[in-house]
């Protein structure tokens, strides 16, 4: 029973080797963008298809040496934002 939750855990989602999320987002940056300079300059698509590529690979092998970027990035994002201050004072105190 414990078999497919260890799985899970040890072998986050791939997408082409990369992990899921960082492959997801370059193709949700170049994608459109590859798509508004075409329309823009009238540009061949296959010069962006490199960039995708090589893109790709690099995110490829980065998650090779860390394969849990995917929760490393959901994690990132909930904190983004600043800390707020309990009480009214000067600096970034949490508490008095």
């Amino acid at each position: 029973m414990r078999e497919p939750i260890m799985k899970a855990v040890a072998m986050p989602p791939r997408l082409f080797w990369a992990p899921f999320l960082p492959a997801a987002a370059n193709l949700a940056v170049q994608f459109p963008l590859m798509f508004i300079v075409m329309g823009i300059f009238d540009v061949n698509p296959i010069l962006f298809m490199v960039s995708v590529i090589f893109g790709h690979i690099f995110i490829a092998i980065y998650g090779a040496r860390e394969p849990h970027l995917s929760a490393m990035m959901r994690s990132y994002g909930k904190f983004i934002k600043g800390s707020q201050n309990i009480y009214k004072s000067k600096g970034m105190k949490l508490a008095p």
